[in-house]
Order: structure tokens, then C-alpha cells, then sequence
């Protein structure tokens, strides 16, 4: 079992968003992901997206990435089709309209004590056990079968992705993450 960092390549990749002037849209997603994002409450009944996804036309549009001012993953409809056997009931998916199909915005629900904090390696262990500084990670492969994107309570806004979701992505030509061995941060079969 492999696990990845969701890290988005920002310098290649750009996802549809509309950057208005007066900052009306990115103040919405603000208090939007503020208020409900990495608290594993839905958001659905209080989304209502006012905006239009625009593009740079000189930039490569991402099937995966993320706003960078706010961290939040953003997926386009053909990732969302080839992923969702993976996401389940995982994440909370919230469309909204681009110049190029659809596009998610990507409330991930699933937090949980995955870390291994014994064989976790950090500069700090608070005194509620939560790991501050990680350094190398070590996680339970047995809670996480069947987990494809989650968080944990000792990072809550660092996304994790687990092999099978690395694998569909290169199978399926995804682009816009890193799918390389320095997004992998943890390997069962060398743990």
C-alpha cells in the first residue's frame, strides 16, 4: 500500500477559476471553505456558486488542482468520472460552470487516525498524542483499506491519496498533480 501527498503542479497546470476584480468570488470560497471545509461537514445546501470558471488561454488546464489561496482540490468532470469509484462518500463534491465543462470543487469528509504515531517520526508529540513537525510517516494499512483520499487529525489540511488513486490517474492520463516517488510518502512494503 502506497500513500501520496495531493500535491498540485501549480507552475505547469492552472484550474478554471473566475479571479474578479473586487475579489467578490474568491471572498465567497473563503467563507465558504472557512466555515465548512476540513470539519467533516457537508456544504452542499449552502453552495450556491454565482461565478463562471475562466481560463488563461496561454496556461494547461489541470483535470486535478487546487485554489491555491485557499488549498482547496478541484477536480474537472473527467477526473470526477474516472475517480468516483475511488471517492465514495469520501469527499463532497460542489460543481461549478467553466469556459471548458465542469468543474468540482472538493470537500474531502474523510478524517481519521490512519497515522501510526508510534513508528511516526516528528519534532513534537503534543500531549493529546497528535504529531506537530512530521518528519517521516508511518500509518495503519489496516484502516486504510479502501480509503483512496483522506486527511488526519494530526494535519487536517494536508490531503493524502492512496496508490490506487496515483495509478487511475496515470492510467487515465490526469494531469495537474504530481504523480512521481516525492509526492509518495509512505510505502508499506519498505515501512
Amino acid at each position: 500500500m502506497e500513500i501520496y501527498y495531493y500535491n498540485t503542479n501549480v507552475a505547469d497546470y492552472s484550474v478554471p477559476f473566475d479571479w474578479d476584480k473586487n475579489n467578490d468570488h474568491i471572498d465567497y470560497i473563503d467563507e465558504i471553505v472557512e466555515t465548512y471545509f476540513d470539519t467533516k461537514e457537508r456544504v452542499g445546501k449552502h453552495w450556491q456558486p454565482t461565478f463562471f470558471g475562466v481560463i488563461d488561454t496561454r496556461e494547461k488546464i489541470a483535470d486535478l488542482g487546487s485554489l491555491v489561496s485557499d488549498g482547496v482540490l478541484v477536480f474537472s468532470q473527467k477526473a470526477v468520472d474516472i475517480l468516483r469509484p475511488l471517492l465514495g462518500k469520501s469527499v463532497e463534491l460542489l460543481p461549478y460552470k467553466t469556459e471548458v465543462g465542469p468543474y468540482y470543487l472538493v470537500n474531502v469528509l474523510d478524517e481519521g487516525e490512519y497515522l501510526d504515531r508510534e513508528r511516526t517520526e516528528s519534532d513534537e508529540i503534543l500531549s493529546d498524542g497528535r504529531c506537530v513537525g512530521i518528519n517521516k510517516f508511518a500509518f495503519h494499512a489496516d484502516r486504510l483499506r479502501g480509503k483512496h483520499i483522506f486527511r488526519i487529525s494530526d494535519d487536517p489540511v494536508t490531503r493524502f491519496i492512496s496508490g490506487e488513486f496515483v495509478a487511475a490517474c496515470r492510467e487515465h492520463g490526469l494531469s495537474g498533480i504530481y504523480l512521481n516517488d516525492q509526492a509518495k510518502v509512505w510505502d508499506s512494503a519498505t515501512a
